[in-house]
C-alpha cells in the first residue's frame, strides 16, 4: 500500500522531476500568513513579481486550519477562504514561482487523540482533493509544519497514514513530508529530527527539515520558546570564546549567560554548519530521497546585522553546495541590498 515503511534494503529510487526540485530551490515564507487574516490584498500581484525578478523560486504559504477545517464535517472544505486561496495559488502561477501550502499549527491533540487525528486525515484529503486541478508542477502540498508527537516513532505512524490520504486526494502533486524528533522542547523539525524519520513508499515526496542552528544566535531575543533566549541580544557570528566574552558580564540571567559563554566555546562557523548539514546529506542518499530546508533564518530585530548577512550567506551557500533547495523565515526586504545579496538573489534595478 502506498504510504507504507520501506523494509530494510528495498529503497526505491524517487519519481520526482527534476523541475519541481528547480521550483523549490528558492524560497520565501509568506509568515505574515500565519497570524493575520488569509488576504489577496497583502501579498499582490506587483509582490509576487518582484520575488520572481530577484531569483526566489516559491513561497511556502502558512494554511491556518481554522479557516479551512470544519471540525463537524471534516470531509468538507470551509469555503470562506476558498476563492481568496485560489486567487493566491493563480497568482503565483501566472508569476511564475511555485507555492507550498503548509498546514500550521493544529490542535495538540492531534498526535495522541485518534478522533482529532482521524479529523485531520479527512481534512488533508479534501484539502488535497481541491487543489487536485491545480499546476503540481507549481503547486506542493505539506503534511503539517513542525509536528510535535511525543517521539519520531509517534510521528511516523501518523506521517504514513497522512500521504496516502493526501495522494488520494492529488494523485500528481508533490507531497512534502514533515520531521518530528521532540526529545526535548525546541526541537522542531531540525537536523537531528530528519534522520529518525521513516521514508515511504510514495515515491514523489521530499523530505522536510529546518535549520536554525545555532540558536543561541539565530533565536536570541526570542520571546516565545527558551526563556534565556530573551535575555540575549547582540550575539555575534561566528563565535569564539573571545567574541562573545565582552557580553558575558552584562547577561544578568544564569542560563542565558551559559549558553552564551558555550556558543563561544563551540566555534560556530561554516565549517560547522557543513558538518552538521551534512548528516542531511549522508541519510538523502542512503534512502535515496530529495530533502528540502524549507525554513532557516535568524531573528533581524536582535541579531547583530552584519553577522546575520554573514550567517545567511554561510547557510545558504552550504545548502546550495549540498544542491538542498531553502526558504527564509523572517524579513525579506527587498531593498535590503546586503540581504538579497547574501541570499544569492538579484537586486532589483532601483536597489
Amino acid at each position: 500500500m502506498m504510504g507504507d515503511r520501506l523494509k530494510a534494503g528495498n529503497k526505491l529510487e524517487s519519481t520526482l522531476k527534476a523541475s519541481r526540485l528547480k521550483t523549490l530551490s528558492k524560497g520565501y515564507n509568506l509568515d505574515r500568513f500565519q497570524k493575520h487574516q488569509l488576504t489577496t490584498d497583502a501579498y499582490t500581484e506587483a509582490l509576487l513579481q518582484q520575488y520572481k525578478a530577484v531569483g526566489l523560486t516559491y513561497t511556502r504559504l502558512p494554511i491556518v486550519l481554522s479557516a479551512f477545517l470544519d471540525d463537524q464535517n471534516p470531509d468538507v472544505l470551509k469555503t470562506d477562504s476558498l476563492a481568496t486561496l485560489d486567487a493566491i495559488i493563480q497568482m503565483h502561477i501566472k508569476a511564475g514561482l511555485g507555492i507550498v501550502l503548509c498546514p500550521f499549527e493544529p490542535p495538540p491533540e492531534l498526535y495522541f487523540d485518534p478522533t482529532v487525528f482521524d479529523k485531520y486525515v479527512a481534512f488533508s484529503k479534501a484539502f488535497a482533493t481541491h487543489l487536485k486541478r491545480t499546476d503540481p508542477e507549481k503547486v506542493f502540498l505539506q503534511v503539517v509544519n513542525e509536528p510535535t508527537a511525543a517521539t519520531p516513532q509517534a510521528w511516523d505512524k501518523l506521517q504514513l497514514k497522512l500521504i496516502p490520504a493526501i495522494r488520494s486526494g492529488a494523485p500528481n502533486h508533490t507531497i512534502i513530508a514533515s520531521s518530528n524528533l521532540r526529545v526535548k522542547a525546541n526541537d522542531w523539525s531540525n537536523v537531528r529530527a530528519l534522520p529518525m524519520t521513516d521514508v515511504v513508499e510514495d515515491r514523489n515526496v521530499v523530505y522536510d527539515f529546518h535549520f536554525y542552528e545555532p540558536l543561541t544566535f539565530t533565536h536570541q531575543g526570542a520571546t516565545w520558546g527558551w526563556k534565556p533566549w530573551q535575555f540575549m541580544k547582540n550575539i555575534p557570528y561566528p563565535s569564539t570564546p573571545e567574541a562573545v566574552a565582552p557580553l558575558l558580564n552584562g547577561i544578568q540571567y544564569t542560563d542565558a549567560r551559559l549558553a552564551v559563554e558555550n556558543y563561544g566555546k563551540e566555534n560556530w562557523n561554516r565549517t560547522k554548519l557543513t558538518l552538521k548539514l551534512a548528516t542531511i546529506v549522508d541519510w538523502a542518499q542512503a534512502n535515496k530521497v530529495s530533502v528540502i530546508c524549507t525554513e532557516f533564518g535568524a531573528i533581524p530585530w536582535t541579531a547583530p546585522k552584519d553577522s546575520r548577512i554573514v550567517y545567511l550567506n554561510d547557510v545558504r551557500e552550504v545548502l546550495e553546495t549540498y544542491k538542498i533547495g531553502w526558504g527564509l523565515w523572517f524579513s525579506l526586504e527587498l531593498d535590503d541590498l546586503e540581504l538579497v545579496q547574501a541570499l544569492g538573489l538579484t537586486p532589483l534595478p532601483h536597489t
